[in-house]
């Protein structure tokens, strides 16, 4: 179970896409000599078979042995530089061309060698293309994809022309024979696919997972203020626009933090910060999971709450203010803070805009704090308040 945790938590994360270009580099090389390190055993296990013989070009095993070993070393060695090295400038800038483009040659001698539109070289360049342009900068990746295809396509001319030979690893038997119908070149087409296609597939899924992830973080950034984690200026305002726009019936508080510059002055913007935080956890415990809260500025936030009568919506707003002022904000072992907030009440009604809304929430806040702070006030009591003034 910790093992798959820990594979969920790679997966989940930003781990590749975060690397920098000469870690991927590495990666590729070590994915290289895997895949050559599987076709040399792929070889060797045909060639300790005399059955299977028959079907191989005697006349090519040590050269082509040796210089499958020599590639797999230097993919080795490319390796250890793109690790060891990676502080060099010129290893920064120049090596990545290098070690793609060698990546590239060495896949696509291979793939000559077994047949140049052959089912595993045809496979292994789309699958390995597709990945490349995810994982690096098209730069890179056209570099060596461009020569690598010009390659293919000189190479497929010539040998239709019989300019040269084609898939110069197998005999002139197996190449004259109908090859689908071959049991010996279908399983070899499989296994000398198959670990590009693993690899591929596998690197492929984790990029595009990662991708996503980093896709919902970055609009999760946009919607949330970093400090407090709720839901910023720009959220509450869009779902301000979706609630009017659905003629769905709504409440807003807006609630200020009590002398919060005094707090900023007398004990550092750091407290002040963690003041912000924890009343930012005690709102999102008294809403539910349709209503929503959010930092507005500085030290004030709006809770936007749908369906609520005004009782509903002040029993909140009280519940929301005997919170905060009941909850201590520590400073140290010895020392604590207590801070209060004072709320203002609005309810939408036919014809409000939610910029009348608003307004009138802002002007209940402001009524809370000439009445003493540390309150909750609705709109509603101002006109009642300038209808006696009248009456006067």
């Amino acid at each position: 179970m910790k093992a798959w945790g820990k594979l969920n938590e790679f997966l989940n994360g930003n781990i590749i896409l975060n690397w920098n270009t000469l870690t991927k580099c590495c990666l590729v090389m070590i994915l290289g000599a895997l895949i050559y390190t599987l076709w040399i055993s792929w070889y060797l296990f045909v060639f300790s078979i005399p059955a299977l013989q028959q079907w191989m070009n005697e006349e090519l095993y040590y050269s082509h042995l040796s210089m499958s070993v020599v590639i797999l070393c230097l993919f080795l060695v490319f390796a250890f530089i793109s690790w060891k090295f990676n502080h060099y400038k010129w290893v920064q800038d120049y090596f990545p061309y290098i070690a793609i483009l060698y990546f590239a040659s060495t896949l696509i001698y291979g793939g000559f060698n077994v047949g140049i539109i052959s089912p595993a070289t045809m496979g292994g360049y789309i699958s390995l293309i597709s990945v490349g342009v995810v994982l690096f900068d098209r730069k890179i990746i056209y570099s060596a994809a461009i020569p690598v295809t010009l390659f293919m396509l000189i190479t497929i001319v010539l040998s239709s022309l019989k300019q040269i030979p084609y898939a110069p690893l197998f005999s002139e038997k197996l190449n004259s024979s109908n090859l689908s119908e071959n049991p010996f070149w279908v399983y070899s087409m499989f296994i000398l696919y198959f670990p590009i296609f693993i690899f591929s597939i596998v690197l492929f899924e984790i990029l595009l997972t990662q991708w996503r992830n980093r896709e919902a973080q970055i609009k999760n950034m946009s919607l949330l203020d970093p400090l407090t984690n709720i839901f910023n200026r720009r959220s509450l305002a869009q779902h301000l626009h979706c609630i009017q726009r659905e003629r769905k019936s709504y409440a807003l508080i807006l609630l200020d933090l009590d002398y919060f510059k005094n707090i900023n002055d007398n004990y550092g913007h750091d407290v002040g910060d963690l003041v912000l935080t924890k009343v930012a956890k005690i709102l999102d415990l008294h809403l539910n999971e349709q209503d929503m809260a959010g930092r507005f500025g500085g030290e004030e936030f709006l809770l936007i709450l749908q369906n609520k009568t005004q009782e509903q919506a002040i029993q909140i707003a009280e519940q929301c203010r005997e919170g905060i002022e009941q909850e201590p904000i520590l400073l140290d072992l010895q020392h604590k803070l207590h801070v209060t907030a004072s709320f203002g009440v609005a309810l939408s009604e036919q014809n409000k805009t939610k910029e009348m809304v608003l307004r009138q929430a802002d002007q209940a806040l402001y009524f809370a704090k000439k009445q003493g702070r540390n309150q909750v006030r609705c709109y509603a009591e101002i006109d009642e308040v300038n209808d006696l003034n009248l009456d006067v």
